[in-house]
């Protein structure tokens, strides 16, 4: 096939609710049931590997959660309210890991962030797909964050263009303005002669096609920013990567195994690859012979490939019409609790205040197997001197305020929940913790700025 065959049709991100999921342009019923078949299989599998603490195995939480939700846009919301909890914590848990000893620090090099771009850029990508705002997590901003990571290009953590799209891609589906020295370098790559060239090699190594195809969804993404800023060139290297990849195409319709084949379908839809020039249905039909029972090899490796199952792709995000829990800012009435008699099974723990290096400590006792949460309630019941705010959220209960202390969001205040003396950094809210008998749960108001 010569580059002149090659036409696309560059609107922008295709995307589909997935009662209406016509592959490869919908000219096989047949195998749209197949798809959406082994979509749900991929869907249950990919679900049921999460943990009881609410992660995925192989620090793959953020990678499960976006293909989840790009594979079926209302599965997140279709969770009960405490597996949405679960879930939604872990994932802030897991990123501020990362971000507190960074944090915490006087001065603040990137080179400190044991987080490269692909890796933030996964975790912004997962943050949208679960409707919570990268702009403002805990008084951070992710995106921008994001912009000064793309500014130290390349760089120990991150220095690939495999990487470098990821990290496009969580800033155009944040709708975060890009610098243009930051599309003309997605646009040049590695080799700004040879488009088609990636730092994994030339012809058919997998991780070259890989690469190309991430290169080709952050363009299809960033095209309109990429256009009003006048990137050169734009649309003809988008169109010379397109048919690169479509070269590499192998008789049985693979482009090698099958991430490489389905990041390659995800990257030619995206950009409204002619049907006529590529073998679509050989390649979903390959794809859809390398599962087993749903798994597609891992983890990992299903989390990269169902998001074409519900035919999206790692852009789609822009546009896909994700279904959100209903957020309420509303505060809830207080749960009026059984009274502790004589003989009941308690637990006593510690809780204590933490602010401004001043600490109130207060011992609570609760029903055995009641929550954190419960544990307040039957403090303040008892005791005037411990009051607390809590607002509704799609996850649970958010604590607002302790001791008429308010989170101050113009100070980047926030409460912060640790456990034990040492305190180590709550996994869940209130409602998913069940203290033990002597434990100690630290609340502190942490300066994020």
């Amino acid at each position: 096939m010569g580059l002149q065959s090659v036409t696309l049709l560059i609107l922008g991100l295709v995307s589909y609710s997935y009662a209406s999921c016509p592959i490869c342009g919908g000219v096989d019923q047949e195998l749209d049931e197949q798809l959406r078949t082994v979509r749900d299989l991929a869907v249950n599998w990919l679900a049921d590997q999460q943990n009881v603490d609410g992660s995925w195995p192989d620090v793959n939480t953020q990678n499960a959660i976006l293909g989840l939700q790009l594979a079926d846009q209302s599965w997140l919301a279709g969770q009960g309210l405490g597996e949405r909890l679960l879930t939604k914590e872990r994932l802030e848990y897991e990123l501020m890991q990362y971000l507190l000893p960074w944090r915490s620090k006087r001065r603040r090099p990137l080179k400190d962030l044991e987080l490269g771009g692909r890796r933030l850029g996964q975790y912004i990508l997962a943050l949208n797909a679960s409707c919570i705002s990268a702009d403002d997590f805990y008084g951070l901003n992710l995106n921008s964050l994001m912009v000064r990571l793309l500014k130290q290009f390349p760089e120990e953590n991150f220095n690939n263009y495999f990487q470098y799209s990821f990290a496009i891609l969580s800033l155009c589906s944040s709708e975060t303005n890009i610098l243009k020295k930051a599309l003309v370098r997605l646009a040049r790559g590695f080799d700004a002669s040879r488009p088609c060239v990636s730092q994994f090699g030339l012809g058919n190594s997998g991780h070259s096609i890989d690469t190309l195809s991430m290169q080709v969804m952050a363009m299809v993404c960033a095209r309109g920013q990429a256009i009003d800023k006048n990137v050169p060139n734009w649309d003809s290297i988008l169109s010379t990567r397109v048919q690169c990849i479509m070269d590499d195409q192998n008789d049985d319709g693979s482009f090698g195994n099958a991430i490489t084949t389905a990041l390659a379908i995800q990257a030619l839809t995206a950009a409204n690859a002619s049907l006529t020039s590529w073998d679509c249905v050989d390649a979903v039909e390959f794809l859809l012979t390398q599962h087993t029972e749903g798994d597609f090899g891992g983890v990992g490796s299903t989390a990269q490939i169902i998001p074409i199952l519900g035919c999206n792709n790692f852009g789609s995000l822009q546009n896909a019409a994700i279904t959100c829990p209903l957020h309420s800012t509303t505060v809830t009435a207080t749960p009026i609790l059984p009274p502790i008699q004589p003989g009941d099974n308690s637990t006593t723990f510690q809780v204590k205040v933490v602010v401004n290096n001043e600490t109130e400590t207060y011992s609570v006792t609760i029903l055995t197997g009641e929550n954190l949460y419960y544990g307040m309630i039957r403090l303040a019941d008892v005791n005037s001197d411990f009051t607390f705010e809590t607002s509704d959220s799609a996850f649970g209960q958010s604590v607002d305020a302790i001791n008429g202390v308010a989170d101050d969001a113009d100070n980047s205040l926030y409460w912060t929940i640790h456990i034990g003396q040492e305190g180590t950094y709550a996994p869940k809210g209130i409602e998913g913790l069940y203290p033990s008998e002597g434990e100690v749960y630290l609340f502190i108001l942490t300066d994020f700025s």
